[in-house]
């Protein structure tokens, strides 16, 4: 039995009458998100307020500016993501929207949805390589680091928002609508799906190929920059600025996490799809930890973000050359 069924239930009627009930095991599961996505997104906008605040971001000497940018980009577009995930994924496999979604045509909307789910997922793979570089940057060129993370900063940010749609351009003339996923799911828990999309390609074969460059991009920059951290060790004086290292380093390794709950995706997709609708059943979980984590760490552990009187007595202590990260 194939859990990912290709029948649509546009116009069947036992899905333009489906009542949905609310005090169900999946309307739970996707409410206990809330508990964490909401105080997640407080500290997302701390972090951005801190940076608008300190555009330089050398407030103590420990944050190379354009790295904050680009943590606190990467974290707004994480909120884009999880909306998107909310709207395709955990909505809809509660049955609230069956009804509604049986009723249509098979439409651009629909199409839209799946869409920007599918984009999301490719930025994200994006901003751990680029976070690496503008930090291998500042440690190979300290003396103009600035000028060079600029530039980086200014070509990478559009690309990161422009590569995506090399990949899922083919989805524009597409029409969107909604199947029954079966399995373990109960009647009415649907999923978004797409037919006519240009040259009929498979975003599968797009996404697996992303996931395997950008996870060997990222994997072999970090391994570049704690090596490289590790043997500048003895020339850290300053108690602040390795913290700084410590939050960051910290930060670029819970960025990896979506690689991860992808790469078990993919694997069991091409081992056996049965198995893919329990494992779908489980990614948005996956993929709320790196959301959850990578600004939970950064905020709580960065001097940046601690208070004007311990950072000024710390950056008192910090070298003349900066080697901010």
């Amino acid at each position: 039995m194939e859990l990912l069924n290709n029948v649509s239930i546009q116009g069947d009627p036992r899905y333009i009458n489906y009542k949905f009930e609310f005090f169900t095991f999946p309307v739970f599961l996707a409410l206990v998100p809330f508990t964490y996505v909401i105080p997640t997104t407080v500290i997302v906008s701390k972090i951005c307020i801190c940076y608008f605040k300190n555009p330089s971001g050398n407030r103590n000497g420990t944050m190379n500016p354009h790295v904050f940018l680009v943590i606190a980009i990467s974290q707004i577009t994480s909120i884009f993501y999880m909306i998107s995930d909310y709207l395709t994924t955990r909505i809809p496999f509660t049955g609230a929207i069956t009804s509604w979604c049986a009723s249509q045509q098979p439409n651009h909307l629909l199409k839209v949805l799946f869409f920007f789910s599918t984009y999301f997922t490719y930025t994200g793979w994006i901003f751990p390589f680029l976070l690496t570089t503008l930090r291998l940057v500042s440690l190979y060129y300290p003396f103009n680091q600035d000028e060079l993370c600029a530039r980086i900063t200014q070509l990478s940010i559009p690309f990161i928002y422009i590569w995506p749609l090399f990949f899922t351009f083919t989805l524009f003339p597409a029409l969107g609508f909604c199947r029954q996923i079966l399995g373990p799911y109960q009647f009415g828990a649907i999923y978004f799906w797409f037919s006519g999309n240009l040259f009929d390609i498979k975003l599968i074969k797009g996404l697996i190929g992303n996931l395997l460059f950008w996870f060997i991009l990222c994997t072999t920059s970090t391994l570049m920059l704690f090596i490289k951290l590790e043997k500048m060790k003895n020339q850290r004086n300053s108690a602040l600025v390795q913290k700084a290292e410590l939050s960051l380093s910290l930060t670029t390794l819970s960025m990896l996490f979506s690689f991860i709950f992808h790469f078990v995706g993919g694997l069991i997709f091409i081992i056996n799809p049965y198995y893919t609708a329990y494992f779908i059943a489980l990614r948005p979980y996956g993929n709320d930890i790196e959301f959850v984590v990578v600004p939970w760490i950064f905020y709580s552990t960065h001097p940046i973000f601690k208070k004007q009187s311990v950072v000024a007595d710390g950056a008192s202590r910090i070298g003349s050359v900066q080697t901010t990260f």
